[in-house]
C-alpha cells in the first residue's frame, strides 16, 4: 500500500493546532501530558517538530523554535492530530449505516450521545470514502486535516486510509486483518525482515529455563514476604507453576514485541531503517502494529503458540 506524502506546508498548521489544544501545565510553562496517550503523543510531536523540549511531565516550549530540516513522519503526525482531536471531542467517527451513536469510546474517537430534548446531532461533514466511514469535525480540525491531505472536498482522501487503519474507530467496525493488502503486508514483513530486527525478536521469544526459574523464585519470595506481613492464613492467590510462569512471561514479551513493531514497522514502508526510525514518533497503542505483530509471529515461529 503506497502512499504519496503531502507537501510540508502542513507543519505550521499542525503546530498551531497542537499548541492550542494540548493542556497547559498550571504551574510551569509548557504542556502537561497528564499521562494520557493522546497528550503524550501530541507532546512528542511538538518536540519532533522543533517547537518544544521534553520534560518528565510533558513538553516545554523552546524560546527560539525552529522546524527541523527533515520533518517527522507525516503519517505519525496525522495520528497525533487525530488522537488529540478525538480526545477533545472535536472529531467524532460516525456509524456508516447512518444510525445514531449511543455510547462514548476512547482512543478510537468518541461517539456522540443524544438525550431527550437535545438538539439534533449535526450531520457528518466528512463523507465516507476510500473504505472509511463518515465523521464530524470542527472547523479547526477540518482545516488541519485538509492541510495534512487527509480530507479533500468533504471526503476522506485515498492517502487517509492507511492512517485510519491505525485508528480503527469502533463505530466503523473495521476488519483490517481480512483485507488482502494486510495479508500481503504480513508476508512482506516476513520476507524482508532485517537481520537486527529478527535478532531482537528472536531474543524476546526465547524463554529459557533460567528465565522461568528466576521468575518463579521472585514470585515465591514475594509470597513469603506477604505471609510474614499478613499471616499464614492470608489469601495470596494461586501458586505458580513453571507452566503458568512461562505463559506470564510470554504475555509480557508480547508487549515488548509490540514495541518492536511500534518503533520499526509501518504499513507504507514495511521495516524502517535506522534513519527512518529516528524520524518516527513513538506511537504506542497502535492497533495496526499490534495486528501485524500477531500476524507475523506465527509465520516466524509457528511452534511458539504462546506468541500467536
Amino acid at each position: 500500500m503506497s502512499v504519496e506524502r503531502p507537501e510540508m506546508a502542513w507543519a505550521d498548521e499542525v503546530v498551531a493546532f497542537l499548541a492550542e489544544n494540548l493542556p497547559r501545565d498550571p504551574e510551569r510553562e509548557g504542556w502537561n501530558d497528564m499521562a494520557m496517550t493522546a497528550y503524550q503523543i501530541a507532546c512528542e510531536a511538538m518536540i519532533a517538530l522543533g517547537q518544544a523540549e521534553a520534560r518528565k511531565w510533558g513538553a516545554a516550549p523552546l524560546a527560539d523554535p525552529v522546524q527541523p530540516e527533515v520533518l517527522p513522519r507525516w503519517d505519525d503526525i496525522c495520528i497525533a492530530v487525530l488522537g488529540l482531536a478525538a480526545q477533545h471531542r472535536l472529531l467524532s467517527y460516525r456509524d456508516p449505516s447512518g444510525g445514531i451513536p449511543t455510547q462514548t469510546i476512547g482512543m478510537g474517537g468518541f461517539v456522540l450521545m443524544r438525550g431527550e430534548g437535545q438538539s439534533p446531532i449535526p450531520e457528518p461533514n466528512i463523507g465516507a470514502s476510500a473504505g472509511l466511514g463518515p465523521a464530524r469535525a470542527t472547523d479547526d480540525v477540518l482545516s488541519v486535516l485538509t492541510a495534512l491531505g487527509l480530507v479533500a472536498d468533504g471526503y476522506w482522501t485515498s492517502r487517509s486510509e492507511v492512517v485510519l487503519w491505525r485508528e480503527q474507530p469502533r463505530t466503523w467496525r473495521m476488519e483490517v486483518t481480512r483485507d488482502p493488502r494486510f495479508q500481503s503486508a504480513a508476508e512482506q514483513a516476513v520476507e524482508t525482515l532485517p537481520q537486527e530486527i529478527g535478532e531482537e525478536i528472536a531474543k524476546l521469544v526465547a524463554i529459557s529455563g533460567q528465565d522461568i526459574d528466576r521468575s518463579l523464585a521472585q514470585h515465591e519470595k514475594a509470597i513469603e514476604e506477604l505471609r510474614l506481613r499478613h499471616g499464614p492464613k492470608a489469601r495470596l492467590g494461586r501458586s505458580q507453576t513453571p507452566g503458568t510462569i512461562r505463559k506470564r512471561l510470554a504475555f509480557q514479551r508480547c508487549g515488548e514485541l509490540d514495541w518492536v513493531f511500534f518503533r520499526r514497522w509501518r504499513m507504507t514502508d514495511v521495516w524502517l531503517d535506522a534513519l527512518q526510525a529516528r524520524q518516527a514518533l513513538q506511537i504506542f497503542h497502535d492497533p495496526l502494529a499490534k495486528q501485524m505483530r500477531s500476524a507475523v509471529l506465527p509465520k516466524l515461529y509457528p511452534e511458539l503458540t504462546d506468541f500467536h
